[in-house]
């Protein structure tokens, strides 16, 4: 191959492979996205330079693999913060329901699922669930968006979520009794990925290992969804900040010690269905639960009416205090 045709060659290759390090870096939310990004684009730097080596000397190459490397490092940083801070939902997120809403309450079901999904959008969530309940029954129960944002697992009615601070309201009943089938305790261990942010985490080497070359290659399995219906759960974050108390700004995994609001390290779990059920028959006063500093779920009651609504997220500071009331609005006729 010619020098011109090898030096165009060598060339058009760099600029593709820049391309995709960008749009590697953009489009995809998997752990070490940025990184896989900014390894694409930093190649493409080296294919430019030996294009160029033989009209170069070597300060110049030395300086311009240099300042490349910044300025893919920087694109590669940018990007990911542009991505984690993009709506997770540009249009309506997926829904689960089981069962059907009976049919004396489709009416009220049809009014209420707009309000959670645009809570859902607007705030970013990755999911939500939500259960009502009059008398001695739930009369709709569904979940929204995703339980893993990584693996696109949609939340469904029987989908677990770490109560936090709520545990103590609930951790006193007899949960047997009440046929809470989906309520109790689990160590904290079972519900982070990884066990982030604890000295039993994977040396980040093998982690962006595994996520960059093994997984890709099929070489490992892939990404799975936390075992037993659990959600997986987040914290607000900024890429350049750090922590947040908004989810339209980011969010990241949330560390193991965050989950492991009780006691002996224990995360105390339910769905929105179990605690309606516990509601109903408890006579509870309407409460909330958070964690790592902001709620993830709300309880509330109107006893004039009957009517009990749960709603459970899993991030941090989702604001489920104000969706539980006007579902509940709906639901005792006030909407």
């Amino acid at each position: 191959m010619t020098n011109p045709v090898k030096a165009f060659a060598l060339i058009a290759l760099g600029l593709a492979i820049a391309a995709m390090g960008i749009y590697v870096a953009h489009a995809s939310d998997k752990p070490g996205a940025a990184v896989l990004g900014f390894l694409l684009m930093l190649a493409a730097i080296l294919f430019g330079l030996r294009a160029a080596r033989n009209r170069l000397p070597a300060w110049a190459r030395r300086s311009a693999l240099a300042a490349g490397a910044l300025i893919a490092a920087f694109a590669a940083y940018l990007i990911h913060a542009a991505t984690i801070a993009a709506p997770l939902f540009a249009q309506s997120p997926p829904s689960v329901s089981e069962p059907a809403p009976a049919p004396q309450w489709a009416a009220a079901v049809d009014r209420a699922r707009p309000i959670v999904r645009a809570a859902l959008v607007d705030q970013n969530l990755p999911g939500l669930s939500i259960a009502v309940g009059t008398g001695m029954d739930i009369v709709w129960a569904e979940g929204f968006g995703w339980r893993d944002v990584v693996t696109r697992t949609p939340v469904t009615p029987a989908t677990r979520f770490n109560i936090g601070t709520a545990a103590r309201m609930v951790a006193a009943a007899d949960v047997a009794s009440l046929g809470l089938t989906n309520t109790g305790t689990d160590s904290a261990a079972e519900w982070s990925p990884d066990h982030i942010g604890e000295p039993e985490e994977d040396f980040p080497g093998f982690t962006a290992v595994h996520d960059l070359i093994l997984r890709p290659l099929g070489i490992s399995a892939p990404r799975q969804p936390l075992p037993g219906d659990r959600a997986t759960f987040y914290v607000p974050t900024t890429f350049w900040q750090g922590d947040t108390t908004d989810p339209r700004r980011g969010r990241r995994l949330m560390y193991m010690r965050d989950l492991a609001c009780c006691a002996g390290g224990k995360a105390f779990y339910s769905t929105p269905s179990d605690l309606v059920r516990f509601a109903l028959a408890t006579k509870v006063d309407s409460f909330n639960g958070d964690l790592a500093g902001g709620s993830v779920m709300s309880l509330v009651t109107r006893p004039d009416r009957g009517v009990v609504v749960v709603v459970a997220s899993n991030i941090a500071h989702a604001n489920t205090a104000a969706l539980a009331l006007r579902v509940a609005d709906v639901f005792s006729g006030l909407r």
